[in-house]
């Protein structure tokens, strides 16, 4: 079974040492740093059966030729890109197609007879149309492009009125991973991660995300809030605006989204979790330690202590391109420990994420993400009737409404 760590016979030790010190600077946590589980990397030597002849980089020529994997590397070694598009195929063959398929980055007898399926059928993913008009530029019409339109268009707002947090960060002298309004990019070229944060607070994971790459467009579910704090200051809340973050590891567990060691700009809130105009008095703090990682199932259940201030998304749900919700909820896992003890079990739809920034987008620039906090509020914006009714659908069908 090929799987994360498997490598072919061919491929010689310093290939893999180059693999792994590509891994390292590219998350900047080294291989044994990360603690065990579904992303711990254990080199192991894969050797094809009679009844399964396809090798690490056989399955790395087709994931790349199907439309999974542009810009993969075909160097023989399941990394986690190669996981990651393997796992992306899985998912399409479950949630599109509706065939069994479970999207744990496990190549057994049922995933490779489906990538046989497709390489005989020479069939292509249905984005395929979506992917070809965002190369072309030809995209205004489409929800991706009225998304791009929105974030232009509050740029313009906050660069020509800024808001009073805004202003402070635009204020900020000190490095950070915060961009002030006027540096703001939404260009077609990078990859764009969308938090809206609601107005008014609930405790839950009710805020939606919306990922928008290569003229798709997903959503999730999931909470921008802190549910718990140990500092004495009060609770960090990420500040409305753009941030650049990048793939790493969150506690050495799971991969994640996170910034710099120069970290993104937060709002302390002390005592009730809910920042207001007195909170902002007391300054801007640049923090390195807020990350965008998985929060377990998510759906009814409480913020509490899941997050000192990150941005997590759940795992139980999620809305494809076409707008329908996909299930995950029979094989997303409860935490890190219930992953660990069974691989079947898997962070679900945040693994789309994951596996959509890494596979679908292994052939952009860089290794990075562009997180836009928004309000619900922004959503009224002139001209983004489309998206607030979006917005409105995706909440009923995520059951957070």
């Amino acid at each position: 079974m090929i799987q994360l760590g498997s490598y072919d016979q061919g491929v010689a030790a310093a290939d893999r040492d180059a693999y792994l010190k590509e891994a390292t600077a590219a998350s900047g946590l080294r291989g044994d740093q990360v603690a065990a589980g579904s992303d711990f990397l254990t080199f192991a030597p894969y050797a094809p059966e009679p009844q399964q002849p396809m090798t690490v980089a056989d399955l790395q020529r087709t994931l790349i030729a199907l439309g999974f994997f542009p810009g993969g590397k075909i160097d023989g070694i399941c990394g986690y890109r190669t996981r990651s598009a393997m796992r992306l195929f899985q998912e399409y063959v479950r949630s599109v197609e509706k065939l069994p398929s479970v999207p744990d980055g496990r190549m057994g007898p049922s995933t490779r007879e489906h990538l046989q399926r497709w390489v005989a059928a020479g069939q292509r993913p249905v984005w395929d149309s979506a992917i070809a008009q965002w190369k072309s530029g030809t995209f205004a019409d489409s929800e991706y492009g009225a998304w791009l339109s929105l974030l232009d268009a509050l740029k313009a707002r906050y660069v020509a009125d800024p808001t009073e947090m805004l202003r402070m960060v635009n204020a900020f002298a000190a490095p950070t991973d915060t961009r002030k309004a006027a540096a703001w990019n939404f260009s077609r070229d990078r990859i764009h991660l969308v938090g809206i944060r609601r107005s008014v607070r609930t405790n839950k994971f009710d805020d939606l995300f919306v990922l928008l790459i290569k003229g798709l467009v997903f959503k999730f579910q999931g909470s921008t809030d802190p549910g718990a704090t140990t500092n004495p200051l009060g609770a960090p809340f990420l500040v409305y605006g753009q941030h650049d973050f990048h793939f790493g590891w969150h506690k050495s567990q799971q991969l994640a989204l996170r910034p710099s060691d120069r970290g993104v700009l937060v709002v302390r809130s002390k005592g009730d979790f809910r920042f207001d105009h007195a909170d902002l008095q007391k300054g801007l703090e640049s923090n390195p330690t807020i990350h965008i990682h998985w929060g377990g199932k998510g759906l009814t259940f409480d913020v509490n202590n899941w997050s000192e201030g990150c941005q997590v998304i759940t795992g139980s749900t999620y809305i494809g391109p076409d707008g329908h919700s996909v299930d995950c909820s029979s094989f997303v896992a409860v935490n890190n420990t219930e992953i660990a003890a069974n691989p079947a079990r898997t962070r679900g739809a945040y693994n789309v994420i994951v596996d959509l920034v890494l596979g679908l987008g292994s052939d952009l620039p860089g290794n990075s993400v562009c997180y836009t906090l928004i309000s619900d509020d922004d959503l009224d914006v002139a001209g983004s009737a489309q998206l607030a009714m979006a917005r409105q659908s995706a909440m009923a069908l995520l059951q957070i409404a």
